[in-house]
Formats: C-alpha cells, sequence, structure tokens
C-alpha cells in the first residue's frame, strides 16, 4: 500500500464532505431529508443501529459492540433499549444524565470510547451529517435561528422538532451582520471530533480548589471588555469550555460522585431546562447528554 497516497485520499474525501450555504438552501435540504435535524440522542441510536443487530439466545445483541464489549449483553441491551431508544423518541429519559458504574476494568470507558468513536464516523455519512451555523462556538442547530413564534408551524410545515434558542453570539451575529435577514445565514456542515472540541468534550475533575467552573461552562475575556465596553458583549466571552464544545454530540464527565457540587448545578439545570448559566448569559444546549 501507498501510505501517502492513501492519507492524500483520506483528505480528497474529507474535502468532499465540506458544504457550505445559506439557510434558506439548509431548509431544502431538510425538505428532502429531514432526519438531518435528529437530536444528539437519535444521532447515536441511529449509529449504533446502523451497524446492525441480532438475536441470540434470546437476547438482542448489537454488532456495534461485538469486537471490543464481551459479557455484557444484558447490560448493553439495557443501555440502548431503555436510554437511548427512549431518548432518541424525545421521552422524558432524555432528560436523565447517564451514569456508567462499575467495577474497574468493568467495559465503563471502553463504552464511552466507542461511543465517542463511532459518532464521528457517523457524522462523516450521508444518514449522520450534521449541519450549524458557521461561525458559531457551539455548532449549534440552525433551525434556532426561527423565531418561537413561528415553530409550530414550520415544525408542520416540515415534518421535524425545534428545539433549543440561538446563543448569545449568534443573537448578536444576525442583529449586526445578516441584519435579521434569517435566510441569508451562513450553514455549514460539521463533523464531529474530539480532537477538534466539534460535538464531544471530556471533563476530568481536579482539586476542587483549584478548578475553575469556567472549564464546563467557559469564562469572560477580561482582556477584551475595554475594547467592547460591557462584560454582557458576546465577543467578551470564550465559548470554549467542555459543555460549550460538546452541544450536538456528547459530554464525557470523568469521576463524577468525586466532583465538587458546584460543578453538578450545571448539569442538573442542563438536563431538566436544556440550558446551563454562564458569565451573564443562559446558553441553550439542548441537544447534549452526560456520559462519565
Amino acid at each position: 500500500m501507498d501510505i501517502f497516497k492513501r492519507i492524500a485520499e483520506y483528505r480528497d474525501e474529507k474535502e468532499k464532505l465540506a458544504w457550505t450555504g445559506t439557510f434558506a438552501e439548509y431548509i431544502e435540504l431538510v425538505r428532502q431529508n429531514p432526519h438531518l435535524t435528529m437530536s444528539a440522542h437519535s444521532r447515536v441510536y441511529e449509529m449504533i443501529a446502523s451497524h446492525g443487530e441480532y438475536e441470540e439466545n434470546g437476547q438482542r445483541r448489537y454488532k456495534f459492540f461485538d469486537q471490543e464489549i464481551f459479557g455484557l449483553d444484558r447490560s448493553v441491551e439495557k443501555l440502548i433499549e431503555e436510554y437511548f431508544h427512549s431518548a432518541a423518541r424525545r421521552l422524558d429519559v432524555r432528560k436523565r444524565i447517564l451514569l456508567l458504574m462499575g467495577p474497574v476494568s468493568g467495559g465503563k470507558s471502553t463504552i464511552v470510547t466507542m461511543l465517542k468513536r463511532g459518532l464521528e464516523a457517523f457524522s462523516r455519512t450521508d444518514r449522520g451529517a450534521v449541519y450549524a451555523i458557521k461561525g458559531c462556538p457551539m455548532h449549534e442547530d440552525p433551525f434556532h435561528l426561527i423565531p418561537q413564534e413561528l415553530r409550530a408551524e414550520i415544525e408542520q410545515e416540515l415534518g421535524i422538532r425545534i428545539e433549543g434558542t440561538l446563543c448569545p453570539s449568534c443573537q448578536m451575529r444576525l442583529r449586526n451582520e445578516y441584519h435579521d435577514e434569517i435566510r441569508l445565514v451562513e450553514v455549514e456542515r460539521v463533523l464531529i471530533s474530539e480532537e477538534s472540541r466539534i460535538g464531544i468534550g471530556t471533563f476530568s475533575p481536579s482539586d476542587p480548589k483549584s478548578q475553575d467552573i469556567a472549564d464546563l461552562t467557559g469564562s469572560i475575556d477580561f482582556s477584551t471588555i475595554t475594547e467592547f465596553g460591557s462584560e454582557s458583549d458576546p465577543r467578551a466571552y470564550r465559548f470554549d469550555g467542555e459543555l460549550n464544545k460538546a452541544n450536538r454530540g456528547i459530554m464525557e464527565f470523568q469521576e463524577m460522585l468525586k466532583c465538587d457540587e458546584k460543578f453538578l448545578w450545571n448539569l442538573l439545570s442542563l438536563t431538566q431546562e436544556g440550558n446551563f448559566k454562564a458569565g451573564r448569559f443562559a446558553l441553550i444546549s439542548a441537544d447534549e447528554y452526560v456520559v462519565p
């Protein structure tokens, strides 16, 4: 095999997946493929289901886990059916935090790693494609541009569900750059990547006395206050917390039970209300779920 030729082919394949257009053009894509608006829970379930399933000794098994997970058939079936499948159908189970507990070497980290790698690969397929507002620090759903008052009509027209609100950064850009012309807002296809911090976040608790909540929610960039004049200006805020970057995908929260409770309040708000408080903003992140 020519290694460098294969690398070039991989780069070309990635470039072919790139797509940029206006919100008006994106709506036409959704008319043809409503699944493009699926939630994060639905995307993970679809990713697992796309590998196939079968029954063995009366137990449902998922081919996605066959190569690395052994002896946990019942636990895996319960995980998929009672959590991901139900959450994909938008039942209330999606408002719960998924907590994996068990002995050392019990497969917890392996399952999480497989889900993250699988989601990265799935986002490169037609079925798992993810589209976001171009330039949004949270890679948010373009349909957040639709005013709340009009959503019921548009949901019925397109056969989709719209949840969540526009982040402060995009609210400002919509006013200043696009002059409230929603149809002109640029939309792009994004590839979920832990390395690039798109759709996957990981939080590892450390010394409670030194760890900052900004690691989760982002922080104010005080060096820009004199430039923008206010802490409430979205341009003065760093949307670089793990919750910000995990939007539309998976948030892994390691050693959750050892974490200081001030970090957990954000998770409660996130799962129950679909938002978390950051600085002077309430940031919507309705498509996330947490896997410690």
